[in-house]
């Protein structure tokens, strides 16, 4: 694994990339990260990491200072103070299908934050991925188990022993025992449903409601005895937790669900059940125990949060859209196409490879808006902007950097063949463009002038290549005209 080096800028873009295809990876997905300190936990940072949390399966950070819950739904620990990790920069994604690792450290050198040196690999080798996402989630503070977490211990011999007496004598005071008017006292005050199903009987009907399941349910205690339990139910009911409540029985096992029931009146309410054997001396299971609470109003609140989180999802989706997208064609707009060239040149550079800037001006495209209108130069541009991502490759850049002029990157390219096939492109590109328009029913045509810079024959940053490429095609329009 070749290690190079690389600013800070170009390790967020690269830590970025990757929590962009862990996202699209889904719940299939672990995402473990390390930072240098809780303070590179950026306002920015906690946005990407929410909806991290909420795409993927599992997410762990790390870093000096992080506790062990950094954010809601992530994973941490607290890291010893001789730990290496200490001081790493770096994002692991692994998936059934998909492995990547960036893993880097500071090189502690002098200068502005983001042009700071770091020592990195990235590596997309599932053996070297799998080793170290297992050292970082190794360092991972498991949950504590038991009540304070909501996590529910598995029922101990006791418990399961106190239980079945507890049924038992509950089974043997409803039939007629010294404690049932202290019992059914008790039931007809709890405000949940109670029920018992004879198993014993054909059909396994109710023998007893107290009186709160009447007010749930909406029936009087003498029109459901002897009745199977089952007339709660309606076509929405959901019928997969439907059969995993009847294979708990057919078990003999407890069992819990949350249920949409129906009412006689044709109301519905969500019932979250709770279903429990009572067993007989034999060890036979001779009754059900239904306990029965009204959660609506919780279940509602859930669903309004999922709605309300969707339409915030929405809304930020559409926010980035229009601070990187051009309204008009779609594509991405000056700042967004900036962003992304800077990253191609990085990795350019790093590649030993070759960029090409094409900056394209429209020609008489002034005489149509004069002549048609403004609203069919929209239509003409739009058009434009198809005829032009038509003729690239998937991985090339378009960009509107506004009114007529637009803005092609080719990057990978071989340097010693780029120049040729920039040209190339750019050939097709005003074959394309020249085509007549039909706007209106009128037939018209435009034509392009194109401005051509190569990196790295022509080294700079981005600012300084698309004025190059600018005055190259002021250069073309001149000669021309």
């Amino acid at each position: 694994m070749s290690l190079r080096r690389a600013p800070k800028a170009l390790l967020i873009e690269l830590s970025k990339q990757l929590e962009r295809q862990a996202m699209r990876l889904g719940d299939t997905c672990v995402v473990a990260a390390t930072f240098q300190e809780a303070r590179h936990v950026t306002p920015a940072t906690t946005l990407r990491y929410r909806d991290l949390v909420s795409r993927v399966g599992f997410v762990a950070a790390l870093g000096e200072g992080l506790p062990v819950d950094p954010l809601p739904g992530v994973r941490g620990t607290h890291l010893r103070p001789d730990d290496p990790v200490r001081g790493e920069w770096d994002v692991v994604v692994l998936s059934p299908h998909f492995s990547a690792a960036l893993l880097a450290r500071d090189l502690h050198d002098e200068g502005p934050d983001l042009q700071r040196t770091f020592e990195f690999a990235l590596t997309y080798d599932r053996d070297t991925v799998v080793r170290a996402a297992r050292s970082l989630m190794g360092r991972v503070a498991p949950r504590p188990l038991g009540p304070d977490r909501g996590v529910e211990r598995p029922p101990r011999a006791t418990d399961r022993r106190r239980g079945a007496q507890a049924r038992q004598a509950l089974a043997g005071a409803a039939v007629g025992g010294p404690g049932e008017a202290l019992l059914q006292r008790a039931l007809a005050a709890t405000t949940s449903g109670v029920t018992i199903v004879d198993m014993r009987l054909p059909d396994q009907p109710l023998i007893y409601v107290n009186p709160a399941f009447e007010r749930l349910s909406g029936v009087r205690a003498e029109e459901v005895l002897g009745r199977n339990c089952r007339f709660l139910q309606g076509p929405d009911t959901d019928i997969a937790a439907v059969g995993r409540m009847r294979a708990a029985v057919d078990a003999g096992r407890d069992a819990s669900e949350v249920l949409l029931n129906h009412r006689a009146d044709g109301s519905t309410w969500w019932n979250e059940c709770h279903l429990a054997p009572v067993i007989d001396a034999s060890g036979a299971v001779v009754q059900y125990i239904g306990v029965q609470q009204d959660v609506t109003e919780r279940v509602e609140a859930q669903r309004a949060l999922v709605q309300a989180q969707d339409r915030t999802r929405s809304a930020l989706a559409r926010i980035e859209q229009l601070a990187y997208t051009d309204p008009l064609t779609g594509l991405m707009n000056r700042r967004r196409m900036a962003e992304q060239v800077q990253t191609a040149l990085w990795d350019a550079k790093l590649g030993g490879r070759a960029v090409a800037l094409l900056f394209l001006d429209l020609d008489g495209f002034e005489a149509v808006n004069d002549r048609y209108g403004h609203a069919a130069g929209d239509e003409v541009l739009a058009e434009i902007a198809g005829r032009l991502r038509g003729c690239l490759r998937r991985t090339d850049l378009l960009s509107r950097l506004g009114g007529d002029e637009f803005v092609v990157a080719l990057h990978g390219l071989d340097p010693a063949t780029a120049r040729q096939e920039a040209g190339q492109v750019a050939t097709a590109l005003a074959t394309a463009v020249s085509r007549p328009l039909d706007v209106r029913g009128c037939e018209l045509s435009v034509g392009v002038s194109v401005g051509l810079t190569l990196q790295p024959e022509d080294d700079g940053d981005v600012d300084g290549l698309l004025r190059r490429a600018d005055m190259r095609m002021y250069e073309s329009k001149t000669r021309l005209s």
